[in-house]
């Protein structure tokens, strides 16, 4: 019972500590881009789950690279019965030879009988294992990374707009890891951060309280998460930054231009930011347009 109630206190103190850290990282984000998240009773309201469930959409990514992963496990199998019979064939064969490299056989015919028969043998194992190993070999080319990736988002998390919200999927992201050969708690990192971003566009207020209203547009919301994250982690370290890269290209996002993430233009981008979000009936091409026309403007005068 005693046990039972430190494992307890033990996860609540962990709980606490991953809450600090996100509430920590939320001030952090609400400053890089300029917006609110929404507050009730002085509180930010941010709903931000990580689960340990397997959504549909990452059933392929946790299978790994291999299309039939049965196929192939039966391809080693056989080969590694192949490689046994060969070696089963050898071994007679090699202490034999020994005994007659000390003193040769006693009957000449005897000995010629033997080494043809094993030869005969041999020559037959060795053309089923070479083609056992063409057919494994065939079977693992046709396993890659192109094959997998790119997976949908929602693999990885999910964001909901109509009650923002942000869920984090830990598994798919610690397979995602093991496949690229990245470290698991910088990606995680990373998505966190990406997310908080996300939700922050879609639910946070701007400093005069007006709010996002607009429908849809995913790719360009995405798009948007991608430069603000990139720009904060290129600030952490260049391993987040990598992880974070790796993990956009495997969902088929598209990465920001580096020259998008340096000071300058990141003024820029908020400003069209905070301009589109309020504008329902402009598109972002326009917002855009509009802001370096004010730019040159303001560079003339």
């Amino acid at each position: 019972m005693t046990a039972g109630i430190h494992m307890m206190k033990l996860e609540t103190r962990a709980k606490a500590r991953r809450g600090s850290a996100v509430s920590s990282l939320r001030l952090e984000i609400e400053q890089v881009m300029g917006l609110k998240f929404p507050e009730k009773n002085g509180e930010s309201i941010v709903r931000f789950e990580e689960s340990m469930e397997i959504p549909r959409a990452a059933e392929m990514l946790m299978r790994g690279l291999y299309r039939d992963p049965e196929r192939v496990r039966q391809g080693f199998k056989l080969l590694h019965q192949e490689t046994g019979s060969l070696i089963d064939i050898l071994m007679p064969r090699r202490s034999r030879l020994r005994e007659w490299a000390d003193s040769l056989p006693d009957r000449p015919r005897d000995a010629e009988s033997f080494l043809k028969e094993t030869s005969d043998q041999l020559l037959i194992r060795e053309q089923r294992l070479i083609q056992t190993e063409r057919d494994l070999v065939d079977q693992l080319k046709e396993c890659g990374l192109e094959d997998v990736f790119p997976i949908p988002l929602s693999a990885f998390g999910i964001c909901t707009y109509r009650d923002p919200s942000v869920k984090l999927f830990l598994k798919p992201l610690g397979r995602f890891a093991e496949i690229i050969q990245i470290n698991p708690e910088s990606l995680r990192q990373a998505v966190r951060i990406h997310f908080l971003f996300l939700l922050l566009l879609i639910a946070g207020a701007d400093l005069d309280g007006q709010v996002y209203s607009r429908g849809g547009e995913d790719e360009l919301i995405h798009w948007l998460t991608s430069v603000y994250t990139a720009r904060y982690l290129k600030g952490q370290s260049t391993e987040l930054l990598q992880c974070y890269q790796e993990w956009i290209k495997a969902w088929g996002g598209k990465p920001p231009n580096q020259n998008l993430i340096n000071e300058r233009t990141c003024e820029k981008i908020r400003a069209a930011m905070v301009f589109w979000r309020r504008q329902l009936n402009i598109s972002w091409e326009e917002c855009w347009h509009i802001i370096n026309q004010l730019e040159s403007t303001e560079t003339l005068m």
